[in-house]
């Protein structure tokens, strides 16, 4: 008996080790989630505007090119209920912010929280932004093992590309995506928009909970004197042609509902604005770093616009 718990204790004992070192450097290396929270908090006295949303802002709308010192907070498959949960926790600390950057899009207003999105990122805002998120359980193991949210191997790959690259950052101190840029574009933009629309459809119509949770967003930005701005950004011509018509205009006609029934609420829709071609896009739904400098400067000049008109 001695000898089969020597050899198990023998056997295990380098994959513990193994373990243990995945989970240090889950916890010891920076990511975007540790960039975003640090600059957040770094901006809390100076930032004018602030920006939440998905992939789609995370990586076209870049904060140099705005006026205003703006502070980018939206993050990769970046859900409303963590927009909404981000707002709650930081909005109160900004001193000077009076707009709100909100990307309404195709999949954001029906996806729903702790769908397969949020399967590993809802412990990441936990652990490396400090949220408290209601949808992880007390129990739940990953609430002190980060590394254990993704496979073995998913780990290796990411340690990989650490240490091929020494970082695994993609975002600036702004918040803003830096590794979508112009000369790495997907080569066959047509045939990925095909392939992104399918992994994109929930054929979900039912807004009711991301609504929610917008409304609540803007009431409290108007008790703070904040504008919002709700966008939708845009999209190459080949992924718009494939989307379900009826669902696109229902999030059109949402928006524009936020717009008419809130003062401080002001919608720009970006999707299919003719401005923009293929050229401006890294892949059929996301611009890259030029193409988000076209899109950011419109944005800015909405803004622009706003603040010079607008009392509420």
């Amino acid at each position: 008996m001695r000898n089969f718990i020597r050899y198990t204790f023998l056997f295990l004992f380098p994959i513990v080790l193994v373990l243990l070192a995945i989970e240090i450097f889950y916890q010891i290396t920076p990511n975007n989630y540790t960039v975003k929270n640090e600059n957040c908090v770094a901006n809390y006295q100076n930032a004018e505007v602030l920006i939440l949303g998905n992939s789609h802002s995370f990586y076209g709308l870049n904060p140099v090119c705005f006026d205003k010192q703006t502070f980018n907070l939206s993050n990769i498959s970046q859900s409303m209920y963590f927009d909404k949960l981000l707002f709650d926790k930081h909005i109160d600390n900004f001193k000077k912010v009076k707009f709100l950057v909100l990307n309404v899009e195709y999949t954001s207003l029906s996806q729903l929280k702790n769908t397969d999105e949020d399967k590993w990122r809802k412990y990441y805002y936990k652990h490396y932004m400090d949220l408290e998120v209601p949808i992880i359980q007390s129990f739940d193991l990953n609430n002190w093992f980060v590394s254990g949210t993704k496979s073995f191997s998913s780990n290796l790959k990411l340690i990989s590309r650490y240490f091929s690259e020494k970082t695994i950052v993609d975002c600036n101190r702004s918040g803003f995506g830096t590794n979508y840029t112009q000369h790495k574009r997907v080569a066959d933009i047509e045939k990925s928009a095909a392939i992104t629309i399918k992994r994109h459809e929930d054929n979900l119509t039912d807004f009711t909970e991301n609504i929610t949770a917008i409304e609540s967003i803007i009431e409290k930005c108007k008790n703070k004197g904040i504008q919002v701005i709700i966008v939708t950004m845009p999209v190459t011509k080949n992924y718009a042609e494939k989307v379900n018509k009826e669902k696109l205009n229902k999030i059109f006609e949402s928006a524009l509902l936020l717009q008419k029934t809130n003062l401080n609420a002001f919608y720009l829709n970006l999707f299919s604005d003719s401005r923009f071609s293929n050229d401006d896009f890294y892949d059929a739904d996301h611009l890259h770093n030029l193409g988000a400098k076209k899109c950011s400067k419109m944005v800015n000049d909405f803004i622009n616009q706003k603040s010079a008109k607008t009392q509420f």
